[in-house]
């Protein structure tokens, strides 16, 4: 088999059938309007296309994810913005709950007590101590009637007292401030006593009448209010609850701790008793 394959007559039979093979498939090619040269260019270049078509979708795919993340984008930021405008709603609605407040609380005291007179005042700085605070500065001063030593409330909670007043501006110094004095009673004993905080308990916000009878009846629950003593704050302003009794000092007394009524890490507007 080797040598017929060698031979002379085994290469005319091998071109013969290439040529045969040829004339078979140039028909193949022929058939259409494209030539051959045509096809086989058009062959060559269909994986070009198909590489530049997919291209194209994938350009397409990303432009309209882009519009649609620019359109989201849009709804996002009007959404935000509707918020900061719900938000600021909210602010004004908490705040006219708690001017409504101030006012049902004015007018009460007012109610009860026609011929005092009141200074409104807004604080506008605090003095912090501990968890609380010792003094607080108002934006009202001597042009508005406000005085040291006038009692500074919130409705029927006694706050403190003016320390000192300027033309435009007052400090004062809280109910739990270490030099504030109050003479005050307990309401269904009638116990009386000058509240005081030390610096351990002003720092707690708290304040207490340190120098009970042993034997006191009060115990915590109890209500604290002035008793007009002094002069300085009117009768039955009240200062706030008993939370306890504890052993005074050197054990000869007892001492009632107090909370104060009024919150006065939260006041934002106060009344001055420029008379009473």
């Amino acid at each position: 088999m080797n040598r017929f394959l060698k031979t002379p007559a085994a290469r005319v039979f091998a071109a013969v059938m290439a040529l045969l093979l040829l004339g078979a498939l140039v028909p193949l090619i022929s058939r259409g309007t494209a030539s051959p040269v045509t096809s086989a260019v058009g062959l060559l270049a269909s994986p070009l296309q198909s590489i530049s078509a997919a291209l194209s979708n994938q350009i397409h795919t990303f432009s309209g994810r882009f519009a649609s993340a620019t359109h989201l984008q849009q709804i996002i930021d009007e959404r935000d913005e509707e918020l900061a405008e719900l938000r600021a709603q909210l602010v004004d609605y908490h705040d006219a709950l708690r001017r409504l407040e101030f006012y049902e609380e004015f007018l009460e005291l007012k109610r009860e007590n026609p011929d005092f007179r009141f200074a409104e005042a807004a604080v506008i700085g605090v003095e912090p101590i501990g968890d609380s605070v010792s003094e607080f500065t108002l934006n009202r001063g001597t042009i508005s009637g406000i005085q040291a030593g006038q009692p500074v409330l919130f409705g029927h909670y006694l706050v403190g007292v003016i320390s000192e007043a300027g033309l435009t501006s007052a400090t004062v110094r809280t109910v739990v401030h270490p030099q504030v004095n109050i003479a005050v009673f307990e309401t269904l004993t009638n116990e009386i006593g000058v509240a005081n905080a030390s610096p351990e308990l002003a720092a707690r916000g708290l304040t207490a009448i340190p120098q009970l009878e042993r034997t006191t009846a009060i115990t915590a629950g109890y209500l604290i209010v002035t008793s007009g003593l002094g002069g300085i704050y009117p009768r039955n302003l009240i200062l706030g609850t008993v939370t306890e009794i504890i052993d005074g000092e050197q054990g000869f007394y007892a001492a009632a701790i107090i909370e104060p009524a009024a919150d006065l890490t939260s006041l934002r507007d106060v009344l001055v008793l420029i008379e009473q």
